[in-house]
C-alpha cells in the first residue's frame, strides 16, 4: 500500500476502543506504509505473526543507528539489554510473586472494605485503583511506611494527572529521584524481602551486578512504565465487565476471574502500553513488504489484539474467552518485565470487588465518564460507582 494520506495517530471515536481504520486497513495488508504525526514516514504493523517477527527480529533495534543508547536501562539492544534482563528477572522470579501475593491481596481487600464502609457513590479511580498500584509499588519497592505518603505525592506528581505544569513536574521528578538514590543506598546497607534489596544482593557469576544507576532506573521505570497503565486497567477492566461481560458477581471463581483478567488486558486500548518503534539495522521482508534499512516501524498491539484470524469476535469483550493469546505485554526480548506484576495486582483489585461489591455499577453511562485525555496513558479521570 502507497504511503497514505492521513497520519498516524488515526482517529479514534471511542476511547475504550482501537481507531476503526485499523479495521479497513487490515482487509489489505497486515503491514501499511503511513506516516506519524510529524510526519515521517513509517510502518505500521497490526497482524499477530508480523508482530511477533519485528519484536522478535534483532534486524530491528529499539534505538536509531547512530543514537547513543541508554546502556543502563532497558531500553537499548543487544547483549547489554540481555544482561540487565538476566541480572533483573531474579527479582522478578516465581518465588518474589509468591512472597508479593498475600500482601497484594491485603491492599486490594482493605481499600475496597474501606470504599465500601464509606458507602455509595465513590470514586474508584481515587479510592481503590490509584492506591492500589501504588501501594503494591512501594511493598516492591519496600518503601519504609512513614515515606509513603511523600512517595505517593511524587508519584502522582511524575504521572502527570494532577501536575501538568511543567514547573511541577520537574521538581517532583528531582524530589523523587532523590528520595530513590537514598532509598538503593538503604537497602544495601539494610536489605529486606522487597526487589530492590533482591537486586542489590544479585551477584551473577556471568553477568555482574547493577551499579546504583542501574537500580534506580529500575525504580523509576518500575513507577513510571507501570502506574497509570495498571491503574487503567483496573477502571477500565470494571467499567467493560460492569456494562459489557455481566458484571462482577461471577468473579468469585477463580478461573473464571483469570479468564477476565487476561481480556481485560486483550481490551485495554490506546496507546498505554504500547511497544516503543522499532527501526530496521538492515533491509528486510515483512508480508511481501520491503522495509528498508532505518526504517522506522510501529507495531500497534491493540490492532493485533483485534484480529479476527487470531480471535472469534474480536471486538467483543468476552470474559470467558478461552484461549486468550493476546499480546498485551509485547513479545521478544522487550517483551514488559513487569507482566506478572500486573496480573497479581489487577486480579488483586477484580477479586476484591466481586468479593465484596458483587452488584458494583456505574453512575453515569459509559459515554459520560469523563477521560484525562493524556496522549499515552490516557484513562478515566474519575469513575463512581455505587452498590
Amino acid at each position: 500500500m502507497e504511503l497514505l494520506n492521513f497520519e498516524l495517530p488515526y482517529d479514534r471515536p471511542s476511547p475504550l476502543e482501537p481507531p476503526p481504520a485499523y479495521a479497513d486497513l487490515r482487509k489489505d495488508s497486515p503491514v501499511i506504509r503511513t506516516q506519524t504525526g510529524a510526519g515521517t514516514p513509517a510502518w505500521l504493523i497490526i497482524g499477530p505473526k508480523e508482530a511477533q517477527s519485528v519484536l522478535s527480529d534483532r534486524r530491528f533495534a529499539i534505538t536509531r543507528e547512530g543514537d547513543p543508547p541508554d546502556v543502563e536501562s532497558l531500553l537499548n539492544d543487544g547483549e547489554n539489554h540481555a544482561r540487565l534482563r538476566r541480572v533483573m528477572a531474579h527479582g522478578f522470579s516465581a518465588r518474589m510473586m509468591n512472597s508479593l501475593k498475600p500482601k497484594v491481596d491485603r491492599i486490594a481487600e482493605e481499600l475496597v472494605e474501606e470504599m465500601r464502609a464509606a458507602g455509595p457513590p465513590a470514586n474508584l479511580m481515587e479510592l481503590v485503583a490509584h492506591p492500589m498500584v501504588l501501594g503494591v509499588i512501594t511493598q516492591m519497592l519496600g518503601v519504609p511506611v512513614e515515606d509513603r505518603e511523600r512517595f505517593y505525592k511524587w508519584a502522582i506528581a511524575v504521572s502527570v494527572v494532577i501536575i501538568d505544569e511543567e514547573q511541577g513536574l520537574a521538581q517532583g521528578w528531582a524530589e523523587l529521584l532523590e528520595f530513590l538514590s537514598a532509598l538503593v543506598q538503604s537497602k544495601r546497607e539494610q536489605p529486606q524481602d522487597d526487589l530492590l534489596s533482591t537486586l542489590v544482593a544479585v551477584r551473577d557469576s556471568e553477568d555482574g551486578r547493577l551499579n546504583d544507576t542501574e537500580l534506580l532506573k529500575t525504580a523509576a521505570g518500575l513507577l513510571t512504565g507501570g502506574q497509570l497503565t495498571t491503574v487503567n486497567a483496573i477502571t477500565i477492566g470494571v467499567m467493560k465487565l460492569i456494562e459489557m461481560g455481566g458484571g462482577l458477581a461471577g468473579l468469585t471463581d477463580e478461573h473464571k476471574l483469570e479468564l477476565a483478567v487476561e481480556e481485560i488486558f486483550r481490551h485495554q486500548a490506546g496507546i498505554s502500553g504500547e511497544t516503543f518503534p522499532r527501526y530496521a539495522r538492515a533491509d528486510v521482508e515483512i508480508a511481501g513488504h520491503h522495509i528498508a534499512e532505518g526504517d522506522m516501524v510501529i507495531v500497534r498491539l491493540e490492532g493485533v489484539n483485534r484480529d479476527p484470524a487470531l480471535f472469534s469476535d474480536p471486538d467483543k469483550f468476552d470474559p470467558a474467552r478461552s484461549p486468550n493469546p493476546h499480546m498485551r505485554f509485547g513479545y521478544g526480548p522487550h517483551r514488559c518485565v513487569g507482566a506478572a506484576i500486573a496480573r497479581l495486582t489487577v486480579t488483586a483489585a477484580i477479586r476484591a470487588l466481586a468479593n465484596q461489591l458483587p452488584t458494583l455499577a456505574l453512575t453515569v453511562p459509559l459515554d459520560e465518564v469523563p477521560w484525562t485525555g493524556l496522549p499515552l496513558d490516557n484513562g478515566p479521570s474519575e469513575l463512581i460507582v455505587t452498590w
